[in-house]
């Protein structure tokens, strides 16, 4: 029986050992992405991909951007997406001229052309982010900072925001961004990327890499300072 005993706490010494030594010497992490990309033509819109991303068109009522006193006009929308937790949504619109919005009394009256466009662009980046508020439960946003897509002046903010299930239990995390950019005069593509918060930094590179190859298919034209097509 201490035979037994002995050999018992050998074994049980060793497994141990041998797990402390895995640990240790963790593999190569996998790559969240393969290196195998394809093209996406979906509607307006034309881009690179990852093969494990998959594209779906969506109703032109979707998130909320054809509201009544919504300041633009949903043209085009599609989801790119690796399950319900990781993906990119694109979203062109249109400015409404028949829309009153508030706020434009308020406009400096020498304001310059840059000036104008810079409000234009804060007002349709608001009105979206209360969209993606409605649609999101507990959306929080950490920060807004200006950036450029393709060349073109954008804004862009970084937020945390819970997937809801049927299941309370079954809530999930997830972090994302939404970045506006003007593509033309009268139109503006929202982009909104997401993945789970400890995958955030590894999709980045994932979703820069799918804008810069994004074109917009007839009836986008070039800005002055884009490099839309």
């Amino acid at each position: 029986m201490l035979l037994l005993y002995r050999f018992l706490w050998i074994a049980s010494a060793l497994g141990v050992a041998a797990v402390m030594i895995m640990l240790s010497n963790p593999r190569a992490e996998r790559p969240v992405v393969s290196n195998e990309w394809a093209s996406v033509q979906q509607g307006r819109f034309s881009l690179q991909a990852p093969r494990e991303f998959r594209a779906h068109r969506d109703a032109l009522t979707q998130m909320g951007m054809n509201k009544p006193n919504s300041p633009v006009q949903l043209q085009d929308a599609v989801r790119i997406e690796r399950g319900a937790r990781t993906g990119m949504k694109l979203a062109l619109v249109t400015l409404r001229t028949d829309l009153q919005v508030g706020g434009d009394d308020d406009a400096p009256a020498a304001a310059t052309p840059d000036q104008n466009a810079a409000r234009t662009l804060q007002r349709i980046h608001t009105a979206q982010l209360e969209n993606l508020r409605e649609a999101y439960a507990d959306l929080k946003e950490t920060q807004t900072r200006p950036t450029r897509v393709q060349g073109a002046p954008a804004l862009r903010t970084d937020f945390t925001f819970t997937l809801a299930h049927w299941v309370p239990l079954f809530n999930t995390p997830a972090q994302g961004y939404l970045i506006t950019v003007p593509v033309s005069q009268t139109e503006a593509l929202h982009i909104i990327a997401y993945s789970p918060p400890h995958q955030f930094q590894q999709y980045q590179p994932v979703y820069e890499r799918m804008v810069n190859t994004l074109k917009l298919n007839a009836g986008a034209t070039t800005t002055a300072s884009g490099g839309w097509e």
